[in-house]
């Protein structure tokens, strides 16, 4: 059906341009198409989707649960270690900025189902390292080969800009002068003149290594008008202490972590069944802040580290979706009477309603 009306031909140019944003006559435009497929939602339907949804997780997450408790992990708090030998002090009470102190030794021992490399962590507590003002206490430029770079924010480098001469700090920031320095030596426990070598090499990532951390052209040269933050003057020439922005304990450290809870990777070892002696030189430290320090031992397997967070998460959805079967079934059997006597009237009404129809065509 066209639009418009006879007439002169300004009208009939006009009905035709009103035709011409007319939707078409056909079911997709007009809105008639009928669904194809239309999902009823029925007590057997609901029932049967949650049991089979808890039959697929709840098995998934006792898997995950039995090998994660597989996992072999080995935590060590020493934050209140007593200093080796007959002192009987601890060491955060004979630490000085000057000196070190060495932890008494603690053995612990390597199950025989540990195969593989395993990781060697250290974890803090209780240090914000996503604090805003601390996250932007980095200069970026600086760390990526700009060595004249400044700060993101010149004021919060303030109190790590320059040492007592006046030179300034390279790497600048409060970021890179309070990086964690603890060293850890393990031993075997029948032989603690020779520690374990620690493979310290790809540590990081490795898009950090190439693009984020580099070294300024002649770095040699330019280090003569620059100093190493105070942190690192006092352990320099230690593992624990970099030489260069590049060193990947210094970029493990710069990558903020997301909670105040947090470990970061130190090493990998391969570590035969038996007993071990791991040796802590105490440098960090933690308590003006009220966190702790824990020296970390994790392997890893197919499904990462040992957590039952993941595995526990499955079950409990597993278990909700059992529960919730139940539950409808409960609901559709206390109901069903209800249901029947409301079908049974609507039927009764569209009997009636079709009777009085037929009546009034005749």
């Amino acid at each position: 059906m066209k639009c418009g009306c006879l007439g002169n031909s300004g009208d009939e140019s006009e009905g035709e341009q009103q035709s011409l944003h007319k939707p078409s006559d056909n079911k997709l435009y007009q809105q008639k198409l009928r669904p194809c497929c239309m999902l009823v939602l029925t007590t057997q339907k609901v029932v049967g989707l949650f049991v089979l949804t808890g039959l697929i997780l709840l098995p998934i997450g006792i898997t995950l649960i039995v090998q994660s408790s597989q996992i072999f992990e080995y935590n060590f708090e020493y934050t209140d270690c007593y200093q080796s030998g007959t002192t009987g002090k601890m060491c955060k009470d004979v630490l000085s900025d000057a000196t070190e102190c060495v932890c008494k030794d603690n053995t612990f021992e390597i199950p025989d189902t540990v195969k593989g490399d395993i990781k060697v962590l250290y974890a803090l507590i209780n240090f914000y390292q996503n604090h805003r003002l601390y996250r932007r206490s980095q200069s970026f430029g600086q760390l990526m080969g700009a060595i004249n770079e400044s700060c993101f924010k010149k004021e919060y480098c303030v109190d790590f800009n320059k040492d007592s001469d006046g030179k300034f700090f390279y790497p600048r920031g409060a970021m890179a002068n309070s990086m964690f320095t603890d060293k850890f030596e393990i031993y075997k426990a029948d032989d603690l003149t020779k520690p374990i070598d620690l493979s310290m090499n790809d540590i990081s990532w490795k898009t950090d290594r190439d693009y984020k951390f580099k070294e300024p052209e002649n770095f040699q040269e330019e280090m003569k008008k620059y100093s190493w933050p105070k942190k690192w003057q006092v352990w320099q020439g230690t593992n624990a202490t970099p030489t260069s922005v590049t060193d990947e304990h210094f970029i493990n450290w710069m990558n903020p972590a997301a909670f105040p809870t947090f470990s970061k990777l130190y090493a990998r070892v391969k570590l035969n069944p038996g007993k071990y002696v791991v040796r802590i030189s105490y440098r960090y430290k933690v308590h003006m802040f009220d966190g702790k320090k824990l020296f970390r031992l994790a392997e890893t397997s197919w499904m990462g580290g040992r957590s039952l967070f993941l595995g526990i998460s499955f079950s409990l959805v597993g278990v909700l979706c059992f529960i919730s079967s139940l539950f409808f079934i409960v609901i559709s059997r206390k109901t069903r009477g209800k249901r029947h006597q409301r079908k049974k009237k609507i039927e009764e009404q569209i009997t009636t309603t079709n009777s009085n129809h037929q009546s009034t065509l005749v």
